[in-house]
């Protein structure tokens, strides 16, 4: 009896024993795989999207080994911790990719928001990015809920608060998301004592990002701007028209075809249209640099009220009509006198 017990003991010890090595070598089989495949390509998980759907789609035209499906359930333990969005792999190992997935590591496109871009700008670059299509970002950038959440006002919608600068977006990234970042820059960026020293000037808070969004629009030199915002804010005490054709393009963006007309300039339908319409437009015309919204802030104390654009960009800025017109005849016209 006792020689039976021993023999089924060996007998379940060898089972055990084979049991363990054959556990070991599936197990070290599978994370051989996992290490030394290496894959390329781009993957787009969807949210809600089930593991064996992930799983056909990260491993698509590869060979596993058997039972690689559990291995990464029952050992890996990844099946509830896979992160939508967008992951792209570039000749890298498969263990790097599926980490990519869990940790919600996406591959993130360098978008780059130029000084001066409105928000119709900001929507094609973002689709040109491939990051979310022009319509949807709109949609966005005037939802009257996410507005009053991100500035605590009614805005017709986020233009003049969409910081400009470089940011990094996943494709297929959460539009209110990318809202809520380029708002949260603009809040970071802000001058600290803007909204006291417009204030001091004689402008809501508003009033002076529409004017850094004009003076953004006229000028890109920053020893100008505070000059150009010194312009505007003497004609607006003076009860004058602003008078500013970056305002007039605004108001006809969608069939702006580069050039201002006589009729453009009588136009009393457009709302943009500081020729007909006294004060400032309804909302900002730009999203307005950290350079305009401080000269808005500081302008320069001056008596100008005219500038005309010289060929190099420039500006030259004239206290009396009668001298605009001069200057406009030499500098525009290319005359004498």
């Amino acid at each position: 009896m006792k020689k039976v017990i021993q023999t089924v003991f060996a007998i379940l010890l060898a089972a055990v024993v084979v049991s363990a090595g054959v556990w070991y070598a599936w197990k070290k089989s599978c994370e051989s795989f996992l290490q030394n495949t290496v894959v390329s390509g781009q993957y787009e998980i969807e949210m809600g999207q089930s593991f064996s759907s992930v799983y056909r789609q990260l491993l698509k035209g590869l060979t596993p080994p058997l039972g690689f499906f559990d291995y990464l359930v029952r050992i890996k333990g990844i099946e509830k911790n896979i992160h939508f969005g967008y992951y792209e792999a570039n000749a890298i190992p498969l263990a790097e990719l599926i980490a990519d997935v869990v940790s919600g590591r996406q591959t993130l496109e360098k978008v780059t928001i130029p000084e001066g871009y409105n928000m119709y700008d900001i929507a094609t670059t973002l689709e040109n990015a491939g990051i979310i299509d022009t319509k949807t970002m709109l949609s966005v950038f005037t939802d009257k809920e996410l507005i009053n959440t991100l500035t605590d006002n009614n805005y017709e919608s986020l233009e003049g608060f969409l910081a400009p600068g470089t940011y990094f977006f996943a494709k297929r990234y959460p539009p209110e998301k990318i809202a809520t970042k380029m708002v949260e820059e603009f809040n970071r960026t802000l001058p600290f004592d803007f909204r006291e020293k417009v204030e001091a000037l004689g402008l809501s808070f508003y009033d002076a990002i529409i004017l850094a969004s004009i003076v953004q629009k006229e000028t890109y030199d920053k020893d100008e701007a505070p000059i150009v915002a010194a312009v505007f804010l003497n004609r607006i005490k003076a009860r004058m028209l602003i008078q500013a054709d970056p305002t007039i393009i605004y108001g006809k963006y969608s069939v702006y075809d580069g050039t201002i007309s006589k009729a453009d300039l009588q136009d009393r339908a457009n709302r943009y249209n500081t020729y007909k319409h006294k004060g400032l437009p309804p909302t900002p015309i730009s999203n307005p640099s950290v350079i305009a919204l401080t000269a808005v802030a500081n302008p320069e104390k001056n008596d100008y009220y005219y500038f005309v654009a010289k060929k190099d960009g420039k500006h030259v800025f004239s206290k009396s009509y009668n001298e605009h017109r001069r200057n406009v005849r030499i500098h525009q016209l290319g005359m004498k006198r």
